[in-house]
């Protein structure tokens, strides 16, 4: 699968800043946070790479084959991301990388106590409400695909620490923080979706929507099926998952719209199928959020 929520290029590595055709890096530090930029110019196997902080890795151009652990190798491209403890070692191929045509990816490092201090914040101030436990970097959901919001913090954020404006260390706090709300939100949906948030409000409201997939579904149907006012409905959903309820209902036709599009006959079929009622919505929608129309994601 694409993902269209896709990093910024960052600028490459120019004369004496490119020493070599394997993972060239380049490092940016501030505060607790230090960005890696890493560049391939030739095919390659086997590239091993290890942290000792907290990491996000995100591909912004070219593919990767990544093998971490015990962990089944699985291919990696831009608009995915990977969030991994302090000291998980992973090899690395490049397939497909050329001088030409280098990959590029950034490896985020954070110290375990700057995270720390951003849990701490949330469950004082902003407890989860329906999902069970503290809010904490879910090890489990380490694979992400990137989220427009997530893509649109990390570009941010890498912009911010690369640049020479000396107030960079309060800029890429602030946008840090935003960044780890989201990343969590982020997992938190991932949990809800694998089913492993049972027994929960938010749980009972993903399977009925998912039931009642192709029917009229609105916030005042989510109200009487949660028992729950609709601001309470809507704070919950934004709080814990970061998005709105009918966004989330939005996501999930997609979700089946594109199971649909794998066998259904026709684009029209695959509309009505998943919830939709108009086909000129559905395919605006569909090119706007997968970056293809469906038609040609039948085709894929």
């Amino acid at each position: 699968m694409i993902n269209n929520n896709q990093i910024q290029l960052l600028p490459f590595a120019r004369g004496r800043e490119l020493s070599t055709l394997v993972e060239n890096k380049r490092a940016f530090t501030l505060d607790s946070l230090e960005l890696h930029v890493y560049e391939t110019y030739k095919v390659s196997e086997q590239v091993p790479l290890r942290f000792d902080d907290i990491v996000m890795i995100n591909m912004i151009q070219g593919k990767k084959v990544m093998h971490i652990n015990n962990i089944d190798s699985f291919e990696y491209l831009p608009g995915e991301m990977i969030v991994l403890p302090a000291s998980v070692g992973m090899n690395i191929d490049f397939p497909e990388a050329t001088f030409g045509n280098p990959t590029q990816c950034t490896a985020l490092t954070v110290s375990r106590e700057r995270i720390g201090k951003v849990m701490d914040y949330l469950n004082e101030f902003y407890p989860k409400v329906s999902l069970s436990g503290a809010w904490k970097l879910d090890d489990d959901q380490y694979h992400l695909y990137n989220t427009p919001e997530l893509a649109d913090l990390l570009d941010k954020l890498f912009q911010i620490m690369i640049s020479t404006n000396p107030l960079k260390n309060a800029l890429a706090d602030l946008t840090f923080k935003e960044l780890m709300i989201r990343l969590l939100q982020t997992q938190s949906l991932l949990t809800l979706e694998l089913g492993n948030a049972s027994n929960t409000t938010l749980d009972h409201l993903k399977e009925f929507v998912h039931r009642h997939i192709t029917e009229k579904l609105t916030l005042d149907t989510l109200e009487k099926v949660a028992n729950m006012s609709k601001s309470s409905i809507a704070r919950m959903f934004k709080q814990e998952l970061g998005v709105s309820p009918m966004e989330y209902v939005i996501r999930q036709r997609l979700v089946k719209a594109k199971e649909l599009l794998m066998s259904a006959r026709s684009v029209k079929e695959a509309c009505f199928g998943a919830g939709f009622n108009d086909v000129n919505y559905f395919v605006r929608l569909f090119k706007s959020r997968e970056g293809i129309t469906p038609g040609a994601f039948m085709l894929t």
